[in-house]
């Protein structure tokens, strides 16, 4: 009955748009939206008239989709509809009735390709831009399942309702002010405890994680633990690239928590196939087991040599992390106009190769060495590149003129009784590589933070047997290397014997 009277009036309306003046547009335009809203129109009543029957036919859904694909000033986060195809699977075989979506802006290339909203869902779309959510209210304004509500969630949510399913990308690196309700700052921790109140008991909560919230410790760590008692784990998947637009270079990682302890969480891989989000590797872990981690770094569980991984983990050897037994510290910003002839040598990615550094081919910077002291890399420092596609390290050697790293570096200064050398030789190794690998916070293009290397755990063997391996490793390569140059100095006397041999020949068939 109430739509048969909503269609009705529609019709009316439509009837009366119609035959309407310019006049009596513009003043029914201003008494449904009034100056304060939108502002003063910048034309007459003619140009209203005409803007109003060109636009009065768009799809608002499609026209705010196509305006934010085109949006290169404000870069909104705009996620693959992938996301929200899954989690829209998950609602229909768990039989989920009621869902919230949080800034939805970033899900409406799903929200538009999924039809969600014509399903048997009761869906509420939250969203902090008003103007966004006039548009939703105005496009669904027909339909009852549809809730539309403007505010955060990144403070504490005033919504009596309960949700079975909530969806949500929180916003990437920002630290919120001091809040007395969360034991967190971080955007990402923050609006899953505010989320948390108004999840159902039996709901799940699927969220999209950078991957520092996987691994990082301090305040995090514990957020990880106190989230993981709170709200079990139900699932994780690292997610391909090029899923959130702009941030395609950024790891992600989508999380399920729920209210009930699961019986298996499942650890897994998502790739994408023909336009959709499927599974590439899975394992299931007990939860008793997973209580256990003190990260999530599921990348080495995935890793396809795991079980060099795991025998490494699970080896009754005594190990450290690199944070207690070395100073940890990034080079120094420099730019390219910083870069001329001076007295301070600036060592780069470009400077380090075959597991050596290049000493010859520094460039220089025009400072005063008080100024940089603090990033001066010493005779027998680890450094390794943190930045780039390839990850590069070496042992620097002895220097008559002052160094410094560069940003794109990480110096590891040991203070202990474990060999440079040693720990270098361990982090080229398969199982070293995966463990500096899974604290990558970029994709192509590699990021490693100082404080994330320093939760690598490194084998503390005897100095003896350090000594008795790096000498053995130290031989071979010598060994390699000189038996490399003298292949190569035997191919090109061999290249030049065949050259000489064509003119000779071709000489002395020419006097015959």
């Amino acid at each position: 009955m109430n739509r048969t009277r909503q269609s009705i009036e529609r019709h009316k309306t439509i009837e009366w748009e119609q035959e309407a003046s310019a006049e009596e547009l513009f003043q029914w335009m201003k008494e449904q939206v009034g100056e304060r809203e939108l502002g003063h129109f910048p034309g007459d009543r003619d140009l209203f008239r005409r803007l109003y029957h060109a636009g009065k036919e768009l799809d608002l859904l499609e026209y705010a989709l196509r305006t934010l694909q085109q949006d290169r000033i404000t870069g909104t986060l705009m996620a693959h509809p992938g996301i929200m195809e899954r989690f829209i699977e998950m609602c229909t075989q768990s039989q989920f009735s009621s869902i919230l979506i949080t800034e939805t802006e970033k899900f409406l290339q799903g929200l538009y390709e999924t039809k969600c909203y014509m399903r048997d869902l009761h869906v509420t779309l939250l969203s902090e831009n008003y103007m966004f959510c006039r548009l939703l209210k105005i496009y669904f304004e027909l339909n009852p399942r549809i809730t539309v509500i403007q505010g955060s969630i990144y403070q504490p949510l005033q919504m009596e309702e309960r949700f079975d399913a909530i969806l949500s990308i929180p916003n990437f690196g920002l630290k919120l002010q001091d809040e007395d309700e969360i034991s967190i700052r971080e955007s990402e921790g923050a609006a899953v405890s505010f989320l948390l109140p108004v999840l159902q008991e039996r709901g799940r909560l699927s969220v999209t994680f950078p991957s520092r919230m996987m691994f990082q410790g301090g305040a995090i760590a514990s957020w990880r633990h106190e989230m993981n008692m709170e709200a079990p784990v139900q699932s994780i998947y690292t997610l391909p690239d090029g899923l959130f637009r702009p941030y395609t270079s950024v790891r992600t990682y989508q999380v399920e928590f729920g209210k009930e302890i699961p019986q298996e969480v499942r650890i897994g891989r998502l790739v994408i196939r023909k336009q959709t989000l499927e599974i590439d590797r899975e394992v299931m872990i007990h939860p008793d087991q997973f209580q256990l981690w003190d990260n999530w770094r599921i990348d080495l569980l995935l890793d396809e040599d795991q079980e060099k991984l795991r025998s490494f983990q699970q080896a009754a050897m005594p190990k450290e992390k690199l944070r207690n037994i070395a100073d940890i510290f990034r080079g120094k910003a420099i730019s390219k106009q910083e870069l001329k002839t001076g007295k301070i040598r600036v060592l780069n990615i470009s400077n380090m190769d075959d597991g050596e550094v290049k000493l010859e081919e520094l460039e220089t910077i025009d400072e005063e060495e008080r100024k940089v002291k603090r990033y001066e890399v010493l005779s027998g420092d680890l450094v390794m590149t943190c930045r780039g596609t390839v990850i590069k390290l070496a042992i620097f050697p002895d220097s008559e003129e002052m160094v410094i790293a560069s940003a794109n570096i990480i110096v590891l200064r040991f203070k202990s009784s474990l060999l440079a050398q040693f720990v270098k030789v361990f982090l080229e190794s398969p199982t070293g590589m995966a463990f500096i690998q899974s604290f990558q916070r970029g994709t192509t293009v590699m990021n490693l933070n100082p404080s994330d290397v320093g939760e690598i755990e490194i084998p503390t063997l005897p100095e003896e047997k350090q000594y008795q391996l790096v000498n053995h490793y130290l031989d071979e390569k010598k060994r390699y290397k000189a038996v490399i140059l003298e292949a190569h100095v035997r191919w090109e006397q061999a290249k030049q014997e065949v050259y000489q041999r064509i003119y000779k020949e071709e000489l002395a068939n020419g006097n015959s």
